[in-house]
């Protein structure tokens, strides 16, 4: 599951990333829930994130839109996702490969 693969790299420090360098542009490429409290955030099409929440979100799942906090054009653990007018604490972020970005995805469909 994605829990167990971002608990996974947090815990051995294998590619453990608390930052999302947003670049000049100030977003995202692309973003996608994975569950009610796990988003994948892409910051270029190759860089993928896996981004926790502390509490779940009903409403994540089927957000058209959402927002984050960032300073000086990163986002890390102390900034939130705005969700439907949710303001949603960040837990962790956890740097992914395309193909782990892909087969969460996947595991996300079923």
């Amino acid at each position: 599951s994605a829990t167990t693969l971002a608990a996974n790299k947090s815990d051995s420090g294998s590619r453990a990333n608390d930052t999302i360098w947003l670049g000049y542009g100030g977003g995202f490429a692309n973003w996608r829930a994975v569950s009610r409290d796990e988003l994948i955030v892409w910051a270029t099409r190759s860089k993928p994130y896996l981004v926790k929440i502390w509490r779940p979100a009903s409403g994540l799942r089927f957000a058209q839109t959402i927002g984050f906090t960032s300073f000086a054009g990163r986002v890390s653990k102390f900034d939130n996702v705005y969700v439907d007018g949710q303001r949603l604490p960040i837990k962790s972020i956890v740097a992914l490969d395309p193909e782990e970005a892909d087969l969460l995805r996947w595991q996300s469909d079923k």
